[in-house]
């Protein structure tokens, strides 16, 4: 039986419940939504973007090497960035697109 809990929904979930803690404690809750935000629409928007996120072919450092590239040029906070280096050194990068989703039903629940 699935829970309704958004953070107890598996490897995306526990994530998404990391990063609201941190974020709810820097009081930048609302940043880092809407840096997420940005992000999720950069990757449905960019097939490359969503290949370099999705595909296990690019290593680590090649994942973060691109996604550090992509931070510093759209400008994120420091807690996204950290957080977005972590999943790719940790090779969870392709579990973005559910940590946002997961990420947003934790704000919405405010």
């Amino acid at each position: 039986m699935a829970s309704e809990n958004v953070s107890g929904a598996g490897l995306a979930g526990r994530y998404a419940t990391a990063l609201f803690e941190l974020a709810t404690e820097a009081k930048s809750l609302d940043t880092i939504a809407g840096d997420l935000a940005r992000l999720r629409t950069l990757i449905d928007q960019n097939a490359d973007l969503a290949r370099v996120v999705r595909s296990p072919v690019f290593s680590r450092e090649e994942q973060g090497k691109a996604m550090d590239a992509l931070l510093a040029r759209i400008g994120v906070d420091p807690l996204t960035k950290n957080f977005i280096g972590l999943l790719a050194a940790k090779r969870r990068l392709f579990a973005l697109p559910g940590i946002v989703t997961a990420f947003e039903g934790l704000v919405a629940k405010l």
